[in-house]
């Protein structure tokens, strides 16, 4: 049975509209932050209710973001200990969820980590232990950490007990 002609170009309207989305994310470059992130890097934490306290223009050193004409839309950020790395503050804007910058974030830190001598990526998380199960990473218990991790203000104050440590070897 044939759909009738407006049905046909809402649904047509609908998959341009989408296709426009995901094109802006996929085409949109993740590069190194600079000092001039910290604000919009903070601004995306805060609205996401994620910590911010001990984020500052040293640490943004292996910080990711992605930018688009407004600001950062995305970012994430690593710290290195010998050979594990940890994951962090991985954050993106409202408006632009659900095409792939969050993976493309991820695999943009995952790599990074890797290039510097990394050989596991660990993370705490309270809200997106599917999102990163699904990109190879496993729950561990937290005791499990390996000692330069449980040091960290991420771990140790700023993150809340409940957090799922996970782990991507």
């Amino acid at each position: 049975m044939r759909q009738p002609m407006c049905a046909r170009n809402l649904v047509g309207q609908t998959a341009a509209s989408i296709v426009a989305v995901m094109l802006r994310a996929s085409s949109a470059r993740i590069e190194a932050a600079r000092r001039s992130d910290l604000a919009g890097i903070c601004r995306l934490l805060e609205l996401e209710r994620l910590p911010t306290g001990d984020i500052t223009e040293q640490s943004l050193e292996y910080f990711l973001v992605c930018r688009d004409g407004k600001g950062v839309i995305g970012a994430v950020g690593i710290e290195l200990f010998g050979s594990s790395a940890l994951l962090r503050s991985l954050v993106v804007s409202q408006n632009v969820r659900r095409d792939g910058l969050g993976g493309r974030l991820a695999a943009a830190a995952e790599a990074l980590a890797k290039r510097l001598g990394a050989h596991s990526v660990y993370l705490l998380t309270t809200s997106a232990e599917q999102f990163f199960s699904s990109r190879g990473y496993r729950a561990l218990p937290r005791i499990e950490a390996p000692s330069g991790i449980q040091g960290t203000t991420q771990f140790s104050h700023l993150c809340p007990s409940t957090a799922v440590l996970m782990v991507k070897p």
